[in-house]
């Protein structure tokens, strides 16, 4: 099977792997269909996340079952459905407290990280992260399951009100899956982008009571003349922490979820005189099954955020199209795209 595999920064090729001929008894093999292209990929190739050499990448996928193991019993060959990547043990001091996005296998069984991916033809997993799709919910669509699942995710750490205003930072998938999974919620906000061309796009495509502008400054400007001031404010950048603390208001959120390293600096005083939160947070924590259900009653219009698809094998211009240029080994904030699906084989 064709599959798309890292060795090390900036060296990703396409290879030839076994397709897996033995399954456990709680196993089953899917034939993938469809992946989405996330920031972590680009984060790997470019060296800014780290992943085990000759894993194959890829981790938000939709596929067909082709053969499930004698102790599954929901699902049967033939079925369509969506993967929940994030695998857990359940059984270590992380999982048995309720945290098994940080399950201490992690380091050995993260999908397309340190454990082989979805960027292939077919893929094993238990029955237990398979979910059913419906017949209106096309594979494209059910890839964004697991982003969402992480905005959720996200979402849940903080303590919502209908009248709180966000800024969102960065109009990328995430950003956008930040917007819609918000508004959901009742909350109406901004989105800022520098990025000309997603700005318009991110313009056609805002959720209702949500719009867009080219700095942090116009969007404080336009929701909170008086203060320049909101509840909320989602960094998917990595880095515009430090600027976005004056920009909170008194008991407000900052939620970093750009994976960049870099230093920010704040006043601990500041952040205790004002009941400011600042929350991390990665991959999806019991929320899969809720950006399913929404993705299938098109709460969150997850179609309209995917602009570019292409077949595994034209995997370079896939990349190219979200900054991410293989050839000159340059990741820029240069994007003709928003979310980048590829498609396995025929």
């Amino acid at each position: 099977m064709l599959s798309l595999v890292y060795r090390s920064a900036w060296d990703v090729v396409l290879e030839e792997r076994p397709v897996p001929d033995r399954i456990k008894d709680n196993q089953v093999l899917v034939r993938i269909r469809a992946t989405g292209i996330c920031g972590t990929d680009l984060g790997i190739i470019s060296g800014k996340y780290h992943a085990k050499p000759s894993t194959i990448l890829g981790h938000e996928s939709a596929g067909e079952v082709v053969r499930v193991g004698p102790d599954v019993t929901a699902l049967r060959p033939g079925d369509r459905v969506v993967i929940d990547p994030t695998y857990y043990c359940g059984q270590c001091a992380m999982c048995r407290t309720g945290r098994q996005n940080h399950c201490v296998r992690k380091g050995e069984t993260e999908t397309g990280v340190s454990s082989d991916g979805t960027f292939t033809d077919y893929y094993v997993t238990e029955d237990r992260f398979l979910y059913k799709l419906a017949d209106h919910v096309s594979y494209e669509e059910a890839t964004m399951t697991e982003p969402l699942s992480c905005m959720l995710t996200g979402i849940d750490q903080m303590r919502l009100m209908p009248n709180f205003r966000a800024v969102i930072l960065g109009a990328g998938p995430i950003g956008m899956l930040y917007s819609y999974a918000l508004a959901s919620k009742g909350v109406s906000g901004s989105i800022v982008e520098i990025s000309e061309h997603r700005l318009q796009i991110a313009t056609s495509i805002a959720p209702e009571r949500w719009n867009v502008y080219p700095s942090m400054e116009d969007a404080l400007t336009a929701m909170s003349p008086d203060n320049r001031q909101v509840d909320i404010i989602v960094d998917t950048t990595g880095i515009m922490a430090t600027q976005a603390i004056s920009a909170l208001a008194h008991g407000g959120y900052l939620m970093l979820v750009g994976l960049r390293d870099g230093e920010s600096t704040f006043n601990p005083k500041e952040i205790v005189d004002r009941s400011l939160k600042i929350i991390g947070s990665i991959d999806s924590l019991g929320t899969f099954a809720t950006a399913h259900y929404m993705i299938e009653r098109k709460v969150v219009p997850v179609g309209k955020l995917i602009t570019h698809r292409f077949p595994l094998t034209e995997y370079q211009e896939a990349f190219r199209a979200l900054g991410c240029d293989l050839q000159k080994r340059a990741l820029t904030s240069s994007s003709t795209a928003v979310k980048v699906i590829l498609h396995s084989g025929a």
